[in-house]
């Protein structure tokens, strides 16, 4: 059989790379990195927002905006509120005043002591708007507690202004929600701006790390033919192995090397996220979602909705998603791998090597420029239905549009298969040239000279 002593091959290969320093130091620098990211990205937010987050939390327990000793309100408008209730639920005490007060008021709070903040109510030509200045100089008061209660204010000056102008109470929400559009095909359902923000950030990320993963070890392997043949190694090894379990063999192994490097980076962002969870923004989500829920009361998005768009944006994860995901990981990179591998056997000086994987960098950044275009709109077009069914892009755009919905099982399958296809058609041609110029020495063959071999 030609590929008979593979696993030799594979093994020794295999061995090889992962016991070197790069490797090693890389994987352990880039899982250090992914973990500390990880680890900051739900830290950060709780460092910056920590203020906002405690007012949420103290509101949830019926701790009320414990810094602000009082507000003082003057409302400049011909419209009468009443804060009394909602003021007193929230345990703010306020006094009402006049808008020369305020503005005394104003000027002594800035290099004052008292915590106190003013807010004033005016009628501009756009309309009503609710200004707050709080206490500066030696004051001891949190910002975020005047946000919650001037939004308290604000909320309440939204409400009761519709309420004199005739607005139905039950009719309220449905007013400061706001009028919501959306445009779709016709036939389709309509795509919330959530599901738009997923459909174009997610491919483009996801065909940014398969790129690097699958073109980076393909390099590699166009490194490791170069080197064997340079130093004559693979002299020894076709005394005993045929080409194609050579070629078969190295390919292999660094999918495996680069599929073990994508774990245990993967490993690293999830340690480094799961060790920031107990004091991240991850252990606030129930805050948060609460407080989206008022929010949605007076106009914001309801959470619900929220993770509704989520989940409808990733329609289609199950096993069935994981099992592409991987088999576009491995034809991708059989097929780019296999080109690197002709690659490096054209050569016979490690100096060649750079000019020798040129087509190589050419088909791989076209491939990747084809997945990763079309996807910036997040919609259907022409580019982005060719490049799921050529096997220099599909790779890279296969595993996301299939995990976001954009097709389904019988198209994943048809691009695996054809994907599939060309990595036999690549691995047969690269054999039978493998055979004829793995021993050649002298100057770089170009692709026109391999064409020729393989006849």
């Amino acid at each position: 059989m030609k590929i008979k002593g593979w696993k030799e091959v594979f093994a020794f290969t295999f061995n090889q790379q992962i016991k070197t320093k790069s490797f090693i130091i890389g994987t352990t620098v880039m899982a250090v990195i992914v973990a500390l990211i990880a680890f900051l990205a739900d830290f950060l937010p709780t460092l910056f927002l920590g203020d906002q987050l405690d007012s949420m939390e103290k509101a949830m327990n019926g701790e009320f905006f414990t810094t602000i000793d009082k507000v003082y309100i003057s409302n400049e408008t011909d419209y009468a509120f009443d804060f009394s209730a909602a003021l007193s639920q929230a345990g703010v005490k306020y006094d009402m005043i006049s808008a020369d007060a305020a503005a005394a008021k104003t000027d002594e709070l800035a290099n004052g002591t008292e915590n106190a903040m003013v807010t004033r109510i005016t009628a501009g030509d756009a309309g009503l708007i609710v200004e707050s200045k709080y206490a500066g100089g030696k004051a001891d008061i949190n910002k975020s507690d005047c946000e919650s209660v001037t939004s308290l204010i604000t909320g309440q000056v939204n409400t009761q202004y519709l309420l004199l102008i005739g607005v139905p109470e039950n009719e309220i929400v449905r007013t400061l929600s706001g009028v919501h559009s959306t445009v779709s095909v016709a036939g389709e359902e309509p795509v919330s701006m959530v599901q738009q923000i997923i459909n174009s950030v997610v491919p483009m990320i996801s065909s940014i790390i398969l790129f690097i993963f699958i073109f980076s070890y393909s390099q590699l392997v166009a490194q490791a033919v170069a080197i064997e043949k340079s130093s004559r190694i693979i002299e020894y090894l076709l005394t005993s192995v045929k080409p194609l379990a050579i070629i078969l063999g190295k390919v292999l192994a660094m999918c495996c090397v680069s599929l073990m490097q994508f774990i245990i980076i993967g490993l690293g962002g999830t340690v480094g996220f799961l060790i920031s969870m107990p004091f991240g923004i991850v252990s606030k989500v129930n805050t948060l979602t609460q407080a989206a829920g008022a929010a949605a009361m007076t106009g914001g998005d309801d959470p619900v909705s929220i993770v509704n768009d989520i989940g409808a944006a990733f329609s289609n994860v199950d096993a069935g998603a994981l099992i592409i995901m991987i088999a576009s990981f491995v034809l991708g990179f059989l097929f780019f791998a296999g080109i690197a591998g002709l690659a490096g056997a054209s050569i016979s000086k490690m100096e060649d090597l750079s000019s020798a994987i040129q087509p190589l960098s050419l088909i791989g950044v076209l491939g990747f420029y084809l997945a990763y275009f079309p996807q910036i709109t997040g919609e259907e077009n022409t580019m982005s239905l060719i490049a799921r069914y050529i096997p220099i892009s599909s790779p890279f755009i296969l595993p996301s549009d299939y995990l976001l919905g954009k097709i389904g099982i019988a198209e994943a399958l048809v691009s695996i298969a054809i994907l599939a296809a060309a990595d036999v058609l690549v691995m047969l041609f690269v054999a039978k040239v493998y055979e004829s110029i793995i021993l050649h020495t002298g100057n770089r063959l170009k692709i026109g000279d391999m064409l020729k071999m393989s006849k």
